[in-house]
């Protein structure tokens, strides 16, 4: 068997990216043949300890600025699906197909080449783009989660994108082209989910195999922490407005705390100038993140989405550290059940802001620093049993629930 992993990009500067290198990892440890396709110009595997065959295009993400022929190029990257179509007829030994991100660089093409193949394709859904046009299942104009059935008339005509109702076209246009690799292929397809709840969105449609393989995780801080004697609010993540970073600079204000802020993105400058009396530094290296979760009081996870996995929530969690989520948050039930936190509704900023005084309890956030910390040894895999699950999926020995 020889494997191809396939991700837009090779610096990890997200959990997809992230995850990829960690199936590169696990293959090395089990001496499967293993070959890395991306997007880019390849230079993060330099930087790793990976030592894999690696296939790059050299192209540059959308996000890093787009041209006139992107309009045209990331609907259907043509190097890409020639590029990979080539990989595809190196070999006529079993060949397993790993997918993460797309989106950004290699474009649905991807997806035609490996339907013309005998190849087994296995897709991490990170998020909802196997369905959903703008990615994210949630509507971000009016803040609520999209109900709508994806690439329908209804999903066509409402203005759901970030940025203009022009941007949402061209994305439906893209997913167009990705569902055009044909319902034969899509229903072959597997998908690993990092978070069950994640189904209930991607199962309408041709989409068939799903299975539940949660991130490996590792706690935020290996420093003791004793939260009911801190006082400060922790933010980890990216600085956007489905991140929710607007709806915790409200509740800041409202309740006047000191938080820290930690993370880059669009509103991080807009963040600096509303939260004088917080903490909003950009983004930080792991030593100094150690250092401030083990200061922390709780850390909050605001995401407007329904975050499909929630990695520095779990991360807290296996800390000890008490989480306030979302209520759209795939993991709030599991917090809110197992006493290991607190839900605030998504969006209420006010509601937030309740949630945020409530903690100033040194009684009520011991109790669930208490239930974070037993929830935290359950959480997700340890890294060990996660590579034996994920090789047993390459293998076939993990067969996938059929829908």
């Amino acid at each position: 068997m020889r494997l191809i992993v396939i991700n837009d990009v090779s610096v990890v500067r997200g959990g997809a990216t992230k995850v990829a290198v960690q199936c590169l990892q696990a293959c090395r440890n089990a001496g499967i043949d293993c070959t890395f396709f991306v997007g880019d110009d390849g230079v993060g595997v330099k930087e790793l300890d990976v030592a894999v065959r690696t296939i790059a295009l050299g192209e540059r993400p959308l996000r890093d600025g787009h041209s006139i022929a992107d309009i045209f190029d990331k609907h259907f990257n043509k190097r890409a699906y020639e590029m990979l179509s080539a990989l595809l007829s190196e070999s006529q030994e079993e060949t397993v197909v790993h997918v993460h991100g797309w989106n950004q660089i290699l474009s649905p093409s991807i997806f035609h080449a490996l339907a013309a193949s005998k190849a087994r394709v296995i897709i991490t859904a990170h998020d909802y783009f196997l369905n959903c046009p703008n990615g994210g299942r949630l509507n971000f104009r009016s803040g609520a989660i999209c109900n709508l059935k994806p690439m329908s008339l209804d999903c066509l005509l409402t203005n759901c994108d970030k940025r203009n109702y022009f941007h949402k076209l061209w994305r439906f246009r893209r997913s167009l082209v990705q569902s055009g690799a044909g319902d034969a292929f899509w229903e072959r397809v597997e998908v690993v989910l990092a978070h069950e709840g994640m189904e209930t969105y991607l199962k309408s449609g041709p989409l068939r195999h799903f299975t539940t393989l949660r991130t490996p995780t590792e706690p935020l801080t290996r420093l003791s922490t004793e939260p009911w004697r801190r006082e400060r609010i922790v933010f980890l993540g990216r600085m956007t407005w489905e991140k929710g970073v607007r709806t915790l600079g409200e509740a800041l204000r409202m309740t006047g705390q000191a938080a820290t802020l930690i993370g880059r993105g669009p509103l991080l400058a807009e963040m600096q100038e509303a939260l004088p009396h917080c903490w909003v530094p950009g983004w930080l290296d792991d030593e100094m993140v150690s250092e401030t979760a083990a200061q922390a009081r709780a850390f909050v996870m605001p995401s407007r989405m329904p975050e499909p996995y929630g990695l520095v929530a779990a991360e807290a969690l296996m800390s000890g550290i008490p989480v306030i989520v979302s209520s759209n948050a795939l993991i709030a039930e599991e917090i809110e059940s197992n006493g290991a936190g607190l839900i605030f509704e998504s969006g209420d900023a006010g509601s937030l802001a309740e949630a945020l005084v409530k903690i100033k309890s040194d009684s009520l956030v011991r109790k669930l620093a208490e239930g974070a910390r037993a929830f935290g040894k359950n959480v997700a895999p340890s890294r060990k049993e996660w590579e034996r699950q994920l090789i047993g999926i390459y293998r076939g020995e993990s067969a996938l629930q059929l829908v």
